[in-house]
């Protein structure tokens, strides 16, 4: 498909997360290597950011000397830098590479065969169903693995896998029934939203949003108003205050003119008198 250890083509155009892990899984096994999720996180409009790793990235676990070991263990981890992301749009998922170009490299050589990557032979839903059932009819491991193999070609299964499947089915057959008839993708744990869902839901959001948007702008303008109400009382008893000093202005000059003219009265009868 590409070039050994290329990262996937940039851009495209898939309909669910679980879309992207398929087709970019079944290249990057194709050129030597596997990918899994490193983290995810939701953008500012509420959509979603996945970071796929190479899955040797990561420290190696720290050593414990063979006494103090339970069991023996091993691990493929080298700190690799390689990832990229998928980003959901509205109606869509797309690949978009990270803005360092050092984190399309691998430190590492390519593997030997798409099966030493366990990412490459992870069975979902249906598949561990298809095992239940194949072992319900007296097929053995080599005839299922074959089946399997048969029905899912990007699938790189070994025959622990299947035995790894049958004693989880054993512990718990009801998980194996809820599964298929949920038909949930291995990395969701919930059903993925239509596009149209994700319309409708962005369209409530910012119905929402103007909702508040207005109800903020009637309160400013309730509160304008209350406070020109309060400023016109205010001023309608200062005015009020003011009428009353005038009147009682008009009052003392009243007053004082009729004594003033009592006294020129009085003072004009003593001179004629005289």
């Amino acid at each position: 498909m590409g070039e050994m250890m290329s990262p996937p083509p940039e851009g495209g155009s898939y309909p669910t997360l679980e879309a992207v892990q398929k087709a970019v899984l079944r290249y990057c096994t194709s050129v030597g290597y596997a990918i899994v999720i490193g983290r995810s996180k939701k953008t500012v409009p509420g959509l979603k950011k996945v970071l796929f790793v190479c899955d040797r990235a990561g420290k190696p676990p720290s050593r414990v000397s063979p006494e103090f070991r339970k069991r023996k263990t091993s691990s493929r981890k080298c700190d690799c830098p390689f990832g990229f992301f998928a980003i959901e749009q509205r109606t869509q998922w797309t690949i978009r590479y990270r803005p360092d170009p050092s984190h399309l490299q691998h430190n590492h050589g390519p593997s030997e065969s798409p099966s030493n990557h366990p990412a490459a032979r992870k069975l979902d839903s249906k598949m561990v169903a298809a095992v239940k059932q194949l072992k319900e009819n007296g097929a053995g491991v080599s005839e299922t693995l074959q089946i399997l193999q048969t029905d899912n070609p990007d699938c790189h299964l070994l025959p622990r896998d299947i035995y790894n499947a049958r004693a989880a089915i054993n512990r718990n057959p009801q998980k194996v029934a809820t599964g298929l008839a949920e038909n949930r993708p291995a990395i969701y744990t919930k059903p993925q939203p239509s596009p149209e869902d994700r319309i409708r839901s962005d369209l409530r959001r910012e119905l929402a949003k103007a909702r508040e948007d207005l109800k903020k702008v009637e309160e400013d303008k309730q509160k304008e108003i209350d406070e020109l109400k309060a400023k016109l009382v205010e001023k309608d008893k200062i005015i009020e205050k003011f009428e009353m000093f005038i009147d009682i202005c008009n009052q003392r000059v009243m007053v004082q003119r009729e004594r003033l003219a009592g006294g020129h009265e009085g003072g004009a009868a003593g001179s004629s008198t005289g």
